[in-house]
């Protein structure tokens, strides 16, 4: 799995990383698979855990308590509304499943 990524988004900048534990966390909130959720963050078919688990966990992955990535998501909500966190959580989501790599099948690493 990939390391934490700095993301910008409306709670500020911060550290995220979705592994495999978090990415199980979210298919349980949200009753779908992980790219279900992100179809339906990317569709506006969203519902309430699709943008806050990826949010709220990926803080978490990222290396942040829980107190503290509960804080940030619920000052986030202060200023921004689940519409437009949507986008970020689909970003987010999106980074940690579909991503590539530098290295290529057979050749030597780097290459």
């Amino acid at each position: 799995m990939r390391g934490a990524e700095q993301i910008v988004w409306p709670g500020g900048e911060h550290s995220f990383r979705l592994g495999i534990g978090e990415l199980r966390a979210i298919e349980q909130r949200s009753d779908a698979g992980c790219a279900v959720v992100l179809m339906r963050l990317l569709g506006q078919q969203w519902k309430i855990d699709d943008v806050i688990q990826p949010i709220r966990l990926g803080l978490i992955g990222g290396g942040m308590p829980e107190r503290e990535a509960q804080t940030a998501l619920d000052k986030a909500l202060d200023v921004a509304s689940l519409y437009s966190l949507a986008v970020p959580a689909a970003d987010i989501l999106r980074r940690f499943i579909m991503f590539e790599t530098d290295d290529q099948p057979g050749g030597e690493p780097g290459e």
